[in-house]
């Protein structure tokens, strides 16, 4: 069972690691940066958040199971 959520966590790992260098550079600064306020997300946002999310779980799961 170990094994199995080692392999699941850095898979996870990886994916997050690549989803975060893709997103777009933010560094504009605060000008020109119409949608602070805007809850709308672009989907590699989103994708990232629920990867996230899922590392952690997983890794919770990890540290509990071992």
């Amino acid at each position: 069972m170990t094994t199995l959520l080692t392999i699941v966590l850095v898979v996870l790992a990886a994916l997050l690691i690549g989803l975060i260098l893709m997103q777009p550079d933010r560094s504009q600064g605060m000008v020109n940066n119409s949608n602070i306020f805007d809850n709308t997300k672009e989907p590699i946002e989103q994708l990232t958040e629920y990867i996230a999310i899922a590392f952690l779980v997983v890794a919770i799961l990890f540290q509990i199971i071992r």
